[in-house]
């Protein structure tokens, strides 16, 4: 068999043509790659090295909207207004000194300040915009707009500044903005915040602080060496901050600062139904247009350096002997560890003797016998040195502590928030490195000695007599919506405990606080207010000894930082109460003589919408005659 070869006709096909020429192609494409090489690198090289150099990529943080506060009935507390930044970027300033001084010339800045916050900027990103200057005046924009192309690296951003909406209101509460701190920083609440950034540093301000500040945007551009534009890469746009509702009645807070005004001293209006805080009001007071834009250094100053400390928030952070009002918690605590009854009687001879030591009654003729409900009305201190003794100082602080949340702070939405001091046995021996001696337990027994309270919490334990024996947890803030007001937190009512005890003796105590300001012989009667029944404890605190008050009594002046702590707590009305109102006064002598009346033109505000701050003069204390100790009267 023969086989036969494939055949491409008589002559094979030649490629050789083909293969030249594209030699000759890929040769020149070579060529003109080489050539295009030769050119960049070394006939222009240098021309696009210096615009290499000269254009840039420069992240441009956007900035956000900061949430809104509200009170409870929608009324705008804190809003924003525009405010003027000044941005730099370190890349492209050429000389620091010169620039600085510029600034500093313009705006009238001190030089030495700006010099310290440009060092402060982040040496890593020189490229990126930081914040330099913040809250920038029309006039120092103006200044600065007029050389803007001399400055180097410098930029000018519409930014947003706290605007409170009413002159001196409520500022312990909703608190001001100040520069993010170095420590600040480092703190996941913080977290994507740079130098110079504006934060909470008080108040709701700070406490709701990670809601508020919502999150910045950011701009990725292409910027010559003037700092100009000159293509935009990426954008991801700001989502503004959540707004905050508060708890508080703007009308009640007026009223209750009102009262204050010739005061130093500390108001609480809480719902003992759920422990909402309606009104909280601390005296002296600052003003939070100071701050707009950041404080000066001159009023930083001289507001730390006041006396008076009116920085501080009196309602949750000052710590005070709470005095007879203590006898709300004593009652109850030894109700319910069984130690007496409403019934048991104690027998009052104006004092008690603990070996050569005596205890003195304010009653110094004595109340004679007394049971639970006339050592309530009448304030008799020997009732209540004997309920001291029969529990004990440990169970007397397990008690007080786990009933009605003293001793510690229950975590309320103010930061500030202080825990107050509740003395037992363990805690002298770890203090002092001495055992507690039974004499002791008598004045902490009618809320003296080492015991320390806040406002709140007074106002913890009348609440909690009020509302039939539930300690709930203490809020300001009860809601929480999105930039567009849709409902992202509510906050609910939360029982921390629950006391223990029969409802008859919860309603003994209550007809006891009833008869303080309701029965003949009550010391607080001066509570009273038409139509509406009140019930509450008067109390009235030494800050010095017995032995120097009574010195200092003899010879007929007494400084003012030596006198009592005026105190009044009350609820109502009383079959259904609806308001706890607290007030202490600083060194203003006998509480039912001198809180209670304030109480009760706040209770009334409470009870009758027509009465508001605009009409209602400052309450103004009589001046205090020191005849020696006198207790509640």
């Amino acid at each position: 068999m023969s086989s036969v070869s494939p055949t491409f006709g008589e002559n094979p096909p030649d490629y050789g043509s083909q293969i030249f020429w594209l030699k000759v192609i890929f040769g020149l494409a070579l060529a003109v790659l080489a050539l295009r090489l030769w050119y960049l690198q070394i006939v222009a090289g240098e021309e696009y090295r210096l615009k290499s150099e000269k254009n840039h990529s420069s992240l441009i943080d956007i900035p956000t909207q900061r949430g809104l506060i509200f009170d409870r009935h929608g009324q705008t507390l804190v809003d924003n207004d525009i405010s003027y930044d000044l941005l730099v970027t370190p890349a492209e300033v050429s000389d620091q000194k010169e620039l600085i001084d510029e600034v500093a010339g313009l705006i009238g800045r001190d030089r030495a300040d700006l010099e310290k916050k440009f060092a402060s900027l982040s040496k890593k990103h020189k490229y990126n915009s930081h914040l330099w200057l913040s809250g920038l005046t029309r006039a120092d924009l103006a200044a600065l707009e007029t050389r803007h192309y001399d400055l180097d690296g410098v930029t000018i951003q519409i930014n947003s500044v706290r605007k409170p909406t009413r002159e001196n209101f409520a500022p312990h509460l909703i608190g001001y903005l100040a520069e993010i701190s170095p420590k600040q920083l480092g703190e996941p609440t913080y977290a994507g915040l740079k130098q110079g950034a504006l934060v909470g540093q008080s108040g709701v301000e700070q406490s709701m602080e990670a809601l508020l500040h919502g999150k910045k945007g950011q701009r990725l551009t292409t910027v010559d060496s003037q700092g100009r534009v000159l293509e935009e890469l990426k954008a991801d746009y700001p989502e503004p901050g959540h707004n905050v509702i508060l708890t508080l009645n703007s009308r009640l807070q007026r009223v209750a600062q009102s009262l204050l005004a010739e005061h130093a001293g500390a108001i609480v209006v809480l719902d003992p139904r759920n422990f909402e805080i309606l009104a909280m009001a601390s005296s002296p007071t600052f003003n939070l247009n100071d701050f707009v834009g950041g404080v000066s250094v001159e009023r930083w100053k001289s507001l730390n350096s006041d006396p008076f400390h009116p920085m501080e928030n009196r309602a949750v952070g000052g710590q005070y002997p709470p005095g007879s009002t203590f006898k709300i918690a004593m009652a109850l605590t030894a109700l319910s560890e069984g130690v007496i009854t409403p019934e048991t009687v104690f027998s009052c001879a104006g004092a008690i003797f603990l070996g050569h030591s005596r205890f003195g009654c304010w009653a110094r003729g004595g109340h004679g016998a007394v049971n639970l409900h006339r050592s309530l009305k009448e304030s008799c201190d020997v009732y209540y040195y004997e309920v001291g003794r029969r529990l004990g100082i440990d169970r007397l602080a397990n008690g007080v502590r786990e009933n009605f949340g003293l001793g510690r702070a229950l975590g309320m939405d103010l930061n500030t928030e202080r825990g107050g001091l509740v003395p037992n046995q363990a805690w002298k021996l770890k203090r002092f490195g001495k055992p507690w001696n039974f004499g002791e337990t008598f004045p902490v027994s009618i809320g003296q000695g080492y015991l320390l309270t806040t406002p709140l919490q007074v106002a913890q334990y009348t609440a909690v007599a009020a509302n039939g024996g539930t300690l709930f947890r203490p809020h300001l803030v009860k809601e929480v919506t999105d930039f567009e007001g849709r409902l992202t937190r509510r906050v609910e009512p939360e029982v921390i405990h629950q006391l223990a005890l029969r409802p008859d003796y919860i309603q003994a105590v209550r007809k006891g606080l009833d008869a303080v300001v309701n029965e003949p012989g009550g010391t607080g009667r001066r509570g009273q207010i038409p139509g509406v029944r009140v019930a509450g404890k008067t109390g009235t605190s030494q800050v010095i000894s017995l032995d120097r008050y009574q010195l200092y009594s003899r010879g007929g002046v007494l400084p003012w930082k030596y006198r009592e702590h005026a105190w009044f707590t009350a609820y109502a009305p009383v079959d259904n109460p609806e308001v706890v109102v607290t007030v202490l006064l600083e060194h203003a002598g006998g509480g039912g003589a001198n809180a209670a009346p304030l109480a009760a033109k706040l209770l009334a505000a409470y009870f009758d919408a027509s009465i508001d701050a605009n009409i209602m003069p400052p309450y103004q204390a009589q001046p205090d005659k020191p005849t020696g100790w006198r207790g509640d009267l």
